[in-house]
């Protein structure tokens, strides 16, 4: 009777090993995109200058999604000892061994604990920098620099490799190996410590994005005492929406799964629910590419449907979205075409003359008052053109597009 069962437990347990492939797969190539994005877009900076500080952040979210999602969620299985464990045969398609199940432990700690550590810090970085006025050069100092990217990967790095040394590492009876507990003492002090890192972590994101949610409320309410006031006024309050709205749907990204596994915290899910959990969970990293990339394709539709050209007002949605991800396929006109390479570093090279011709702008017209009180000022504006938010000015992209053809 136990080997009927327990035969019957790893048949039920194949949907989720394959649900979890395909869906890791998926976060693989999104978390992808957005590093060759985040790279490039350094690599075409003028002087190859530091990134800002959310760009550095979401380079380093989007490293633990791929991780986590090759080694977990991709792999899954094939890590996992080919034996008897506990009384349980091998789950499907397990052609690992045990020195393989600790290495996924290991990997999987690590990045589970950056991944979500680097959704933390960008929460509390949209926060500081469009609630709290906090400048990138305050970001940059070393204190600020440690805290919002060193920390979420020392702490993933110290549980690995407790994990590693104590041998904490088995089978987590779903599709992959982790370090969450000993497996003869499995409610101690390592399962409290993840779910108060998991609840704390929870906690700040969701402070964050009620914080983002309330000064959104607040600047559209200031927004109708100005209305009368100039068009660069209208622009800087518009751009601190907008960035506001990007943090608010990263965190909408990342709630979108962790929320559904909270439920496996306080009930025993069914058979069912667990595949759906195999689908969904994996997705962070393909979730994040649609937040990231999404700014850049409504800006790309804006000059679509402005432009005086006929053929260019012809093009379709996909060959927008091969554009904005910078992929060629011949017939396509997006893609990583001379045409886009020369307006894309014609952009990076002349961020800084735009951004000094905008504060003197700004300085001649008096409205510097009017920019501190909606909580903007250069080095946030600095931080919208590396995030695809400022490139939303659409005189500004078509004055550039066309002046490039």
């Amino acid at each position: 009777l136990l080997a009927f069962n327990s035969r019957k437990l790893m048949a039920d347990l194949l949907p989720n090993v394959i649900a979890a492939k395909v869906s890791g797969g998926l976060s693989i190539v999104g978390s992808g995109l957005i590093v060759r994005d985040v790279v490039n877009r350094w690599r075409n900076r003028h002087n190859q200058e530091s990134l800002p500080t959310i760009p550095c952040i979401i380079l380093s979210m989007s490293l633990a999604d791929l991780g986590s999602s090759f080694f977990a969620h991709f792999l899954g299985t094939w890590m996992v000892p080919n034996e008897v464990v506990n009384g349980f045969d091998p789950p499907p398609l397990a052609t690992g061994t045990d020195a393989t199940c600790a290495a996924q432990a290991f990997m999987w700690n690590l990045f589970f604990y950056a991944g979500y550590g680097s959704n933390a810090t960008l929460a509390i970085t949209y926060w500081l920098t469009v609630c709290r006025g906090r400048t990138e050069s305050k970001l940059k100092q070393c204190n600020w620099q440690f805290l919002l990217l060193g920390l979420p990967w020392l702490l993933g790095l110290i549980d690995a490799v407790v994990g590693t040394v104590f041998k904490f590492h088995s089978y987590n009876r779903l599709w992959f190996c982790a370090s969450l507990s000993d497996v003869k003492d499995p409610v101690r002090w390592r399962l409290l410590q993840f779910a108060a890192f998991f609840l704390v972590t929870n906690l700040v994101i969701l402070l964050s994005m009620g914080a983002l949610i309330r000064f959104v409320y607040v600047t559209e309410k200031k927004s109708k005492t100005y209305r009368r006031s100039s068009s660069i006024s209208n622009i800087s309050r518009s751009k601190s929406t907008l960035v506001t709205a990007q943090g608010i749907w990263f965190i909408v990204a990342y709630m979108a799964v962790v929320l559904p596994s909270l439920f496996t915290l306080v009930t025993t899910p069914t058979p069912e629910y667990i595949v759906f959990m195999a689908c969904l969970h994996p997705l962070q990293g393909l979730f994040n590419a649609f937040v990231y990339f999404r700014p850049k394709y409504e800006s790309e539709r804006r000059r679509i449907y402005s432009s005086s050209n006929p053929t260019e007002r012809r093009a379709t949605r996909m060959s927008s979205v091969l554009k904005v991800l910078n992929i060629s396929i011949r017939g396509s006109d997006g893609g990583n075409t001379p045409e886009n390479n020369n307006v894309n570093q014609e952009a990076d090279t002349h961020d800084s003359n735009e951004e000094e011709e905008r504060e003197a702008q700004k300085k001649n017209w008096g409205l510097e008052k009017a920019s501190n009180c909606n909580g903007t000022n250069k080095d946030n504006e600095s931080n919208l053109t590396v995030a695809d938010v400022d490139e939303l000015n659409a005189n500004e992209n078509n004055h550039r597009n066309h002046s490039s053809v």
